[in-house]
């Protein structure tokens, strides 16, 4: 009979307690970028947004803002960068290659197929149950064109922002410390919280932008990047904000396309958050998530992502 030597074995060491066997482990170089982010967060955007912030009336989408969603991406892709470079890898391993990858192809899919088509959709079957209505035109001439532009290319900028920030190197990061579907449910929920503080947003709202990052994720589980989840965010937000003239999340945009009425329960239309905190848009995100796994699932193998235990 062998000895029971459990209660002899040897406490970890200093290094087993930082470094493992793919090196510094996945909760230390998280917390890294953090404070790494929080420093840049600090000390360059809190001054430009403080100063932005004046010039936006509240609950209103203003092109001004655009400053903020740049500078934030720089920031969140600056500090990845600063980790890429400490653990020797290709900043585009964190979710946005440019190389090997058919950027455009990805984007534009995701715009039109993913994001700004459901939005049509989910707008048509509340016009049906008589919630929506789609209004007249709030635009005319040169206008349309201008603010159309000015809106697309501000929210390409929120898509990237938003989708860096959780799925981009965080997503990465955690992944290999607690495995890739653990992280995505706790990013998600830290999505829907971070759209908790936008004025008038709802239960129904929270929970379907959960549901959304949560779709955000598999897109990038089943195609190896960001760039589809990235054109989806961009394409749902400005049918939302410029061309359909919806809230996004509680906020009215200026210089939209269309001037709509909604009507009925809160539960149906979506009340202050617009079309987000509508059922049918919870029921719609859903579905497609099904959806896309059905479709992308037989054509590509899933991405490669570092586990907790292995790589799959």
């Amino acid at each position: 009979m062998e000895p029971d030597t459990s209660a002899n074995a040897p406490a970890p060491t200093a290094k087993q307690v930082f470094y493992n066997d793919r090196g510094l482990r996945a909760g230390w170089r998280l917390l890294i970028y953090l404070c790494v982010l929080a420093f840049l967060l600090f000390a360059v955007a809190t001054p430009v947004m403080y100063v932005v912030q004046k010039r936006i009336p509240r609950g209103v989408l203003s092109p001004i803002q655009s400053v903020g969603e740049v500078l934030s991406f720089l920031l969140f892709l600056l500090a990845a960068f600063i980790m890429a470079r400490i653990e020797r890898r290709s900043i585009g391993e964190y979710g946005l290659p440019l190389q090997h990858t058919p950027v455009l192809r990805r984007f534009f899919t995701g715009y039109f197929f993913w994001g700004f088509l459901p939005l049509s959709v989910c707008l048509f079957v509340l016009h049906i149950f008589h919630a929506y209505d789609f209004g007249h035109l709030a635009l005319h001439g040169v206008d349309m064109f201008v603010w159309g532009a000015e809106w697309a290319g501000i929210f390409v900028l929120v898509g990237l922002s938003e989708e860096y920030l959780l799925r981009g190197y965080a997503l990465y990061t955690l992944s290999d410390g607690i495995g890739f579907w653990p992280a995505a449910i706790v990013l998600a929920v830290l999505f829907g919280l971070g759209h908790s503080v936008n004025p008038g947003e709802t239960r129904v709202g929270l929970i379907a932008t959960v549901v959304f990052a949560l779709f955000a994720t598999i897109t990038l589980r089943y195609t190896g990047n960001l760039w589809l989840a990235v054109g989806a965010h961009a394409g749902w937000d400005w049918g939302q904000s410029f061309f359909y003239g919806v809230s996004d999340s509680g906020l009215k945009a200026q210089g939209h396309l269309l001037e709509p009425t909604f009507s009925g329960p809160d539960w149906l239309s979506g009340g202050t958050v617009g079309p987000e905190g509508s059922v049918v848009t919870l029921i719609l995100w859903a579905l497609m998530t099904i959806l896309f796994v059905m479709l992308y699932r037989r054509r590509r193998k899933p991405a490669l992502v570092v586990t907790a235990d292995r790589r799959i």
